[in-house]
């Protein structure tokens, strides 16, 4: 008998490496790649490796993903019954009426969800990433290992696995220990080069998982967090295996790139933006067989418009995108667009130039503005004449900086997002 599988999704974390993009929403919430959202990337993995029955746990600044979900998730109706993706908001369920204290305790305050849905397996996600994978190929590897938990994780250079929490595995990729960001990272079997990170994405089986988090809830000097607790608590046991994402497979094109992205701060997150716009990006949004999915408003094609050589004004006026993703309703105006990534109903004015640059929903960039080196959030316009990212103290004056290439002396310029006064959002923050 086929397992029953339900996914439930961490989606209540801050962000705060991401601000001021986090100021207003959630860091799964963030758009993403010029029409998605973080979130979507998750939920599309789900979706495509055939679990349809999900819970999303929200908790801080949630309207914006709630309504996301909402509108770009609604999987159910007539589909029949286990079709689902509904938002959880934090609910202080507890006696002491608290937020969520840690990951494991996320998932404790809403076992009554699992419970009540009863399945075989739980897989428990995070969804601040940007990866695909095929979550069945995980589910099937751990029941064939009659594994308590499963680990999804990622082999990096072992020079770079100081950074993260990484995992020790034996032969058969039984997990014999953790170290949280180790000077000396121990390397995975065979391999001396590299070292395995946990990519915080779990398989349990449900009564197991269960039993876990009623035990690590009476624990008081716990975190109740999985990778500090629960994890660690089942390698003597023996049940505890890694999942080597290297060995997950998707249909379609460059099936043989494992891409994994943490986005989590400002300079992460523009460079995963700018690799999309590459003619073979490192993330391919054009596989057929693997979509991302979102939901689509009614937007007209985006618009290239004016050719002349010497304007009126003896300025050339040419509406052009070069290397750069160009979305709905965008209308590049006599003006000059490189190595950019525009999403919806950007509008960019006569004789200016943007470069380098990643514009979110509805900005509107004035004539003969300068702009490079920057993200700009939501509605945000920019009046005529106005320059960015060419005077770091100027722009440290007025928007939030930081650095991209210390030894070039690059700098990113971001400017938050504003709440159109003239117009209605067309959708959420």
């Amino acid at each position: 008998m086929e397992a029953s599988v339900l996914g439930m999704i961490l989606a209540g974390g801050e962000g705060t490496r991401l601000f001021p993009l986090t100021k207003d929403r959630a860091k799964p919430s963030v758009p993403f790649g010029g029409k998605y959202r973080i979130i979507d990337f998750v939920l599309s993995n789900f979706v495509n490796s055939g679990i349809t029955s999900i819970f999303v746990l929200t908790q801080f600044k949630s309207q914006s993903l709630t309504e996301h979900i909402i509108n770009g998730w609604n999987i159910s109706g007539s589909h029949g019954k286990g079709r689902f993706i509904i938002p959880v908001p934090a609910q202080m369920r507890m006696d002491d009426k608290r937020w969520y204290s840690g990951t494991a305790d996320a998932i404790y305050q809403s076992a009554h969800l699992i419970e009540d849905f009863n399945p075989d397996i739980v897989a428990v996600f995070g969804g601040d990433h940007i990866y695909r994978m095929d979550i069945s190929q995980m589910v099937e590897c751990h029941i064939k290992k009659d594994a308590v938990a499963t680990v999804a994780a990622i082999p990096v250079p072992i020079n770079e696995a100081s950074s993260f929490g990484v995992i020790q595995v034996d032969e058969d990729w039984r997990i014999i220990g953790f170290e949280e960001k180790p000077k000396n990272p121990k390397p995975i079997p065979n391999d001396a080069s590299r070292a395995l990170v946990s990519m915080g994405n779990y398989v349990f089986s449900s009564k197991d998982l269960l039993r876990l988090l009623k035990e690590d809830s009476k624990e008081a000097s716990s975190s109740h967090d999985f990778g500090k607790n629960i994890l660690p608590s089942l390698v003597e046991g023996k049940r505890l295996f890694a999942y080597n994402f290297y060995n997950n497979m998707i249909p379609g094109r460059k099936t043989n790139r494992h891409y994994w992205r943490d986005v989590g701060t400002l300079e992460s997150y523009f460079f995963a933006n700018m690799d999309l716009r590459m003619s073979e990006p490192e993330l391919d949004l054009y596989n057929p067989r693997w979509p991302i999915y979102n939901y689509h408003l009614s937007l007209p094609p985006a618009k290239f418009v004016h050719n002349e050589e010497v304007s009126p004004i003896g300025l050339p006026r040419i509406g052009k995108a070069i290397n750069s993703l160009v979305c709905d309703g965008c209308i590049i105006s006599g003006s000059t667009v490189t190595n950019s990534v525009l999403f919806n109903s950007v509008h960019v004015h006569s004789y200016a130039t943007v470069h380098n640059s990643i514009l979110l929903n509805d900005v509107d960039i004035g004539e003969r503005c300068l702009v490079r080196n920057a993200i700009i959030d939501k509605h945000v316009r920019l009046p005529d004449l106005t320059t960015v990212g060419y005077d770091r103290k100027a722009d440290e004056e007025k928007y939030y900086v930081t650095d991209l290439d210390k030894d070039k002396g690059t700098w990113l310029s971001v400017i938050e997002k504003q709440h159109s006064v003239d117009k209605l959002p067309k959708i959420a923050v």
